[in-house]
């Protein structure tokens, strides 16, 4: 079973290889190439610790880890694998001082995780959320314990998975636990052939995020209410642009697009847009000298569109907005992550496609998040910025349904401590 998928795995990736390889700026070439191929220069570590290679597919996942990460660190070397360029580079900056190293995770052939776990001797693979990868899972297994954290499957997945369930039980059942964010998807894995003692449901570590508090103050003399759409996908950013150019307020409308490599194609479209509307901005032409309300014409009303093209700050950027709007929802993608506005209890507005996170039907039943279809969204935009009882009722109900679901790091690090060893004086 491994041969066949390897080779089906190697033919892909010659294909591949170079549309992979030349996406990327050149400065990040020769680290992906070497990484994922399974060379890497093991920096300086502590030695009475033990090394803990921990694995989270891209930026999402890297953020709902960091406390089980802050914790971890102070007995374990971790060595933190990612897919995406912006997870790592959103890793390394946000780990700078936790772990000893942030790396591309190697192909998913024998050969290179084999040089990769030769050179880090970790004690434990840690897996966030659900990456099954076949010899991944296959070469780890047969050294170290190799545990899902936070483990979720979607429908979606869960269906495509069902139907190749006799290859997928046997790579399953080769984790020696699985934490689960909640029974569904206990249910899910059982079904799928995993033994049941090997289940454990711990909760979401998502809802134990900590976001840095940042004030923006570049943003200062933007005109207020700010109304900010974070990890947006085509065409929502024009969608709700368009409907926030609609409404009669002033105020400034903040895109945080989802994917970097958008930024030039995103800016087109609202410079266009915005045209004699608004004031168009990019975040990095913005500086605190700037006297921006200067910059706007009289002529114009007070509106801007702000396309803000940094990577890594949106959760602190939710701390200063008015309302939130949580990008991929309004398309069938299935929604991003709303935690972080709640975290800074923002009232919260999503479209209907929201399967990515489960919770969210709770919030939505509750009050403490707003579903609504593009064609409503202008209605309830105004509600919550004209409203202001009405926004801090929403934010109130949220940030309290938020606040119960908290505990699932500590659950994680209970089971862990049981399973791997912690130090080599222990």
């Amino acid at each position: 079973m491994n041969f066949i998928y390897s080779l089906i795995y190697s033919l892909s990736l010659t294909f591949l290889f170079p549309l992979e390889y030349f996406r990327r700026p050149k400065s990040l070439r020769s680290y992906w190439i070497k990484e994922k191929f399974g060379y890497i220069t093991q920096p300086l570590i502590n030695d009475v610790k033990k090394n803990l290679w921990i694995h989270a597919v891209s930026v999402g996942e890297i953020l709902a880890i960091y406390p089980l990460v802050k914790s971890l660190s102070t007995e374990y070397n971790i060595f933190l694998t990612t897919i995406t360029d912006t997870g790592k580079a959103v890793a390394q900056k946000r780990y700078e001082n936790l772990v000893a190293g942030v790396y591309y995770l190697p192909f998913d052939l024998q050969p290179f995780l084999k040089r990769f776990i030769e050179t880090i001797n970790p004690c434990a693979l840690l897996i966030v959320e659900t990456e099954i990868w076949p010899n991944l899972i296959d070469v780890a297994s047969k050294k170290i314990p190799v545990i899902l954290i936070n483990g979720r499957i979607s429908e979606k997945s869960f269906k495509r998975y069902l139907k190749a369930k006799w290859f997928f039980k046997r790579y399953l059942n080769k984790f020696s636990l699985l934490f689960v964010q909640e029974e569904k998807y206990k249910e899910y894995f059982l079904k799928l052939g995993v033994n049941e003692e090997k289940i454990i449901v711990t909760g979401n570590l998502k809802f134990d995020l900590i976001v840095e508090k940042r004030d923006f103050p570049e943003l200062e003399s933007l005109p207020r209410p700010f109304v900010v759409l974070g990890s947006s996908h085509e065409p929502e950013e024009v969608t709700i642009a368009k409907i926030f150019l609609e409404l009669d307020l002033d105020g400034t409308l903040i895109i945080v697009p989802r994917h970097s490599e958008r930024f030039a194609t995103v800016e087109v479209h609202l410079r266009s847009l915005a045209s004699d509307k608004a004031t168009f901005f990019r975040y990095s032409d913005l500086s605190q000298k700037i006297r921006l309300s200067n910059l706007i014409p009289e002529s114009i009303s007070r509106k801007v569109i702000l396309l803000f093209d940094k990577m890594g700050l949106l959760g602190s950027l939710y701390g200063v907005c008015d309302v939130a709007i949580i990008g991929g929802s309004f398309i069938p993608h299935g929604g991003q992550n709303p935690l972080e506005a709640i975290y800074w209890k923002k009232p919260v507005i999503t479209g209907p496609y929201m399967s990515n996170f489960p919770f969210v039907e709770e919030f939505w039943r509750e009050g403490g998040i707003l579903k609504t279809t593009e064609q409503n969204l202008g209605e309830v935009l105004k509600s919550l910025l004209r409203d202001r009882e009405f926004s801090e009722s929403v934010s109130k109900i949220g940030y309290t349904l938020f606040l119960k679901m908290q505990g699932a790091t500590e659950k994680t690090l209970e089971q862990l401590k049981r399973l791997i060893p912690r130090s080599y004086s222990n």
